[in-house]
């Protein structure tokens, strides 16, 4: 039997999902990845607080090469520093 995927219900879950894939990406493009993804029209400034509300160890945040401003943002698996 076939695990059923979960469409993410919940903001923070797209994001999750979003980011889960280990590229860079603007907010901008995030906005833009999950209308296309899910449907859904979260804006640049809610997406960036569900960033923020992400625990600090899966996260990594960059200036994108070659701008000045534009930040891009990605999540990484944590790994136990005991292991």
């Amino acid at each position: 039997m076939s695990a059923v995927k979960q469409t993410p219900k919940t903001q923070k879950q797209r994001l999750v999902a979003m980011l889960s894939d280990g590229d860079w990406h603007t907010l901008f493009e995030l906005q833009s990845l999950s209308r296309s993804r899910f449907g859904a029209s979260d804006s640049e400034t809610a997406l960036s607080a569900r960033w923020r509300e992400l625990p600090d160890a899966m996260k990594q945040k960059r200036v994108r090469p070659g701008t000045a401003k534009t930040f891009e943002y990605r999540m990484v698996a944590c790994v136990d520093a005991a292991a």
